[in-house]
């Protein structure tokens, strides 16, 4: 964590740019969701000193709660970036709590920022993929965002806060201290599955904070004989994933960006049925039934119960259903926000269209190296034709990158969706522009509220 600018790698930083602009929008866009609308009125309710800018709003709040409202708020739509090969989203967790204690200190230039954002970044992920190898974090019981979430989150806000390094590492053992987040947020579809990252954010900026004044925290966070690995991963990791490499190769640079709000996983049937319904011209009603193949992760999380899947009553359901987004996007040949709202859910043409979804496992379809796997989406035709994709890998992958074009529309959907003039999101994009040459970057966060 103590690398200059200038020391870092061009891809690396390039990432980071692109993390910001695309966690600023889904942030806004989230800034009313539920789970986001509780946090920020309780938090308002009691109080406390302005000291950063929760998003959105025109509240100052304490900073690790600005930090735990503005992190539910980029993890609210499922759309925030994700790192395929640890099963985490990296910046519901790292910008938040910089931006936070960025706030408070101030004086933080965007140098500093992309610098330290960009260095807790790449530990998040070494993390993720370090433990039990292999291993999908869900499926020992951990949301990994969270949990890996307490220590970025302190690394981060230690870095702008100019703790030292002995400093730094108390805070990472006084966040490690605090660590959780299970996966049975996931399978119940509770809203605290978009607020853990929040507590992890939040938990962030007060363990640098009190590491600041002096309380110590484990020094053997990570491999001690009761520390992380230990106590997370069964005593499982590898020192290589870990730390080859440090300082020069960044993982972190290979980020995955979401063009539909739902989950990552989800995203490769997406694609295929998003391209039936181009071949179609957007006749969804000339479908008679639809098989959706998904392999044994994809399958189990998010198509099964099949019952559940096809009629999801929240959002969050509605969120991690294979056969809801597959609906949505062959009734109307396209995927936004707003296939996700209570009223999209009510609608009795995706409603009808999802009851005609089967899904099958196929083992042969998993991704072994962590991220979507494939999918193959086959439409039967009401005259009897057989419409079928099948996707390998989904697009916003590092290696099926969204275009320049898709990436700007996402952002001014996002903004829209907020609630934006149009001045205000010019105003917003030039700071992004310019993140670099910003000498304080609450002009920023100022723009966001």
């Amino acid at each position: 964590m103590q690398a200059r600018f200038e020391d870092l790698p061009t891809a690396a930083l390039t990432t980071t740019r692109a993390q910001l602009r695309d966690a600023v929008g889904v942030a806004l866009a989230g800034r009313n969701e539920d789970g986001v609308r509780q946090l920020r009125e309780l938090a308002a309710d009691i109080g406390g000193k302005g000291e950063s800018v929760v998003w959105g709003s025109a509240l100052r709040l304490p900073s690790h709660d600005a930090a735990r409202i503005n992190a539910t708020m980029v993890h609210a739509l499922e759309y925030d970036d994700t790192f395929g090969p640890g099963f985490l989203h990296p910046s519901a967790i790292i910008f938040p709590a910089a931006l936070a204690a960025a706030d408070m200190a101030g004086g933080v230039s965007g140098r500093e920022l992309l610098t330290a954002v960009t260095l807790a970044n790449d530990i998040a992920c070494r993390l993720s993929i370090s433990g039990q190898p292999g291993v999908d974090g869900f499926a020992i019981g951990w949301h990994n965002t969270t949990l890996i979430g307490y220590v970025a989150s302190a690394l981060v806000a230690g870095r702008l806060l100019r703790l030292d390094m002995d400093q730094l590492v108390n805070a990472a053992g006084i966040a490690a201290h605090q660590a959780a987040g299970n996966a049975q947020s996931h399978i119940d579809s509770a809203l605290t599955k978009r607020i853990g990252p929040g507590f992890a954010s939040s938990a962030g900026v007060m363990a640098a904070r009190l590491a600041a004044r002096g309380v110590s925290g484990p020094k053997g966070v990570l491999e001690g004989r009761k520390g992380w690995f230990a106590q997370y991963h069964k005593g499982t990791y590898s020192r290589d994933l870990l730390l080859a490499g440090l300082g020069r190769d960044y993982p972190g640079a290979a980020m995955s960006f979401k063009p539909w709000p739902s989950c990552r996983g989800s995203h490769t049937s997406a694609d295929a049925a998003l391209q039936i319904a181009a071949a179609l011209g957007g006749r969804g009603t000339a479908i008679g039934q639809i098989v959706i193949r998904n392999g044994p992760a994809e399958w189990g999380f998010l198509s099964a119960p099949i019952e559940r899947k096809r009629q999801p009553a929240t959002t969050v359901e509605a969120q991690f259903s294979i056969p809801w987004v597959v609906a949505a996007a062959l009734a109307d040949g396209k995927l936004s926000i707003a296939h996700f709202t209570p009223e999209a859910l009510r609608r009795a043409d995706l409603l009808v269209m999802a009851a005609r979804i089967e899904t099958v496992e196929e083992a042969a379809l998993a991704n072994p190296a962590g991220g979507p796997g494939q999918a193959i989406v086959e439409v039967t035709l009401a005259d009897g034709r057989v419409l079928k994709r099948h996707v390998v890998a989904a697009k916003g992958d590092p290696d099926v990158p969204m275009s320049g074009r898709e990436v700007t529309g996402k952002l001014g959907d996002c903004l829209d969706y907020a609630g934006l003039a149009p001045a205000r999101q010019a105003h917003l994009l030039k700071l992004l522009d310019a993140v670099d040459d910003l000498p304080d970057v609450s002009r920023l966060t100022a723009a966001m509220a």
